[in-house]
């Protein structure tokens, strides 16, 4: 459910608008003048919540969802959540992105009333700093912002609003903080970008054009990780993308919308990780790594470097190549043609 420190919500709206905005039919006798107030995934939504279902693999979370009303298609009305109002549509995607377009119509709340100190630094009046917290100049701390002791900001960074940072923190020049909550002693190195949208989009074949998903989660990021230079976190899309206890991220490494990174892992520089993965504790990703988006990875796995993963990888098991296989078998294949191409010159 979308936090209220970063995103503003309007309504509620009834069913029967929903319903005309979206083009959707309501199927069986399911109340049109019920009042929806939020958006939720189909694990966290209530009965005042509207969901939608767009693939038949998600019908095991539908079955046991608490929503209100689900958008989904013909083909999947039946595996919509017992209780909710079901109105069919064509694209459960597109209809969902109009709908949180008009629950949310703006982005993370801007950073306004700042007021500039001798020290060229901007904090806004509400937000709240331990007494020795150090802002560097240039930095800019927005409204309902809460750093803990000993933090300090780098010169230029900027912190939106509601965002949390942790006592002992160092946030680097430069570093862009968006609808995150840290933990205590994170290093976050220079350039950094977290909270941003994700990257999160669907074809309105109507229209012709890409329809963009608003990107309601956030980004939570647990105690002593360290984030490298110029490396970008999105932001979820209704769940968190989260960064867990312990974990090392180096230079220029891409996390998208909704990963969850377990504790202790290791992201070597240019990792690319699409959105969705789940990455268990202690896993190792080797530099220029490729993660197709709702992979899963076992704790303690090893993926080599330049590898693409395109399945899931169980715990303790190490892969390389492009698609990633286990290793051994890769370096047999690698063998194998070797001796293949051996037996071609000299013949």
């Amino acid at each position: 459910m979308p936090d209220s420190r970063f995103f503003k919500r309007t309504g509620p709206f009834r069913v029967r608008e929903i319903a005309a905005w979206t083009g959707g039919v309501a199927v069986g006798d399911g109340d049109l003048d019920v009042a929806i107030s939020d958006l939720a995934d189909l694990n966290e939504a209530t009965s005042t919540d509207l969901c939608y279902l767009a693939g038949a693999e998600y019908a095991e979370a539908a079955v046991n969802s608490q929503c209100g009303v689900c958008l989904t298609t013909a083909v999947l009305a039946e595996k919509a959540p017992p209780n909710a109002v079901v109105l069919v549509v064509d694209d459960p995607q597109a209809a969902f992105a109009v709908v949180a377009e008009a629950f949310y119509p703006n982005q993370p709340e801007a950073i306004t009333n700042a007021k500039i100190s001798a020290g060229g630094t901007f904090i806004d009046e509400t937000a709240t700093l331990a007494d020795d917290v150090v802002v560097e100049s240039g930095a800019v701390i927005g409204p309902g912002v809460i750093i803990g002791s000993r933090s300090r900001i780098g010169p230029g960074a900027t912190i939106g609003a509601g965002v949390v940072i942790g006592q002992d923190c160092e946030i680097g020049s430069q570093v862009s903080l968006i609808a995150c909550l840290l933990g205590d002693n994170i290093v976050i190195h220079p350039g950094v970008c977290v909270g941003q949208d994700g990257f999160g989009f669907v074809f309105d074949s109507v229209a012709g054009r890409h329809l963009k998903i608003p990107q309601l989660g956030r980004v939570i990021i647990e105690d002593h990780v360290e984030i490298g230079a110029n490396t970008t976190i999105d932001r979820g899309s209704l769940e968190d993308t989260k960064i867990g206890e312990g974990c090392r991220i180096d230079n220029q490494v891409q996390i998208g919308h909704n990963v969850s990174l377990g504790p202790r892992c290791i992201v070597v520089s240019q990792v690319g990780i699409s959105g969705s993965c789940k990455i268990g504790s202690d896993v190792v990703l080797a530099g220029q790594v490729g993660l197709a988006d709702h992979v899963t990875i076992g704790p303690k796995a090893q993926v080599a470097a330049k590898s693409g993963v395109m399945r899931d990888i169980a715990p303790g098991q190490a892969v390389m190549g492009y698609p990633a296989k286990p290793i051994k078998t890769f370096w047999r294949e690698v063998v194998a043609l070797g001796r293949l191409a051996s037996r071609k010159k000299s013949s």
